[in-house]
């Protein structure tokens, strides 16, 4: 296990020597996420776990966890959000390779220039962040702009917008 966290890599020798990486990084590290984020607060927990299974193929898989400030997209006040990830990923040379992989592994295309386990992991949190978060009704300022489909005003028959048409009908 290592707490050394090695931004660039070859994630096929780390699969073969079984590598185990822990590390924490805060938010403001990861510079694409940052921007989706009201406020840049939180630490990014890592576990990464490189291999080769018993049918020869390399493979890393992980977890990542964090609480993010994310804008309620009712109200755009900020809203901790607890992000979680965890990813399984068949690492693979050539497009062709992919095809040899089960179905418990995710293709993770490694073509020889430099990998960055920094990127693939911003990437992964990326991937994790939901697109769209709401407070719950009862606590979002917004809620009082909000209706209820489901409540039919009593005793008000709506106009139909087509009843100025309904002359040429006749016609």
């Amino acid at each position: 296990m290592s707490d050394h966290f090695p931004n660039q890599a070859d994630p096929f020798l780390l699969a073969s020597s079984a590598a185990t990486v822990d590390h924490s990084f805060t938010i403001k590290e990861f510079e694409r996420v940052a921007t989706l984020l009201l406020e840049q607060s939180g630490t990014v927990t890592v576990h990464l776990r490189f291999g080769v299974d018993g049918a020869q193929i390399p493979f890393l898989s992980g977890a990542l966890s964090v609480n993010l400030q994310i804008p309620c997209q009712r109200c755009m006040e900020a809203m901790t959000v607890p992000v979680e990830s965890s990813f399984n990923m068949g690492l693979i040379r050539s497009e062709d390779e992919s095809k040899l992989l089960s179905e418990q592994y995710e293709p993770l295309l490694v073509d020889g220039k430099a990998f960055s386990l920094l990127e693939f992991v911003e990437d992964e949190l990326i991937l994790a962040i939901p697109v769209v978060v709401t407070h719950e009704p009862d606590e979002c300022s917004a809620s009082r702009y909000l209706q209820d489909s489901t409540v039919i005003e009593d005793g008000k028959e709506r106009e139909n917008p087509f009843q100025i048409l309904q002359h040429l009908k006749s016609d």
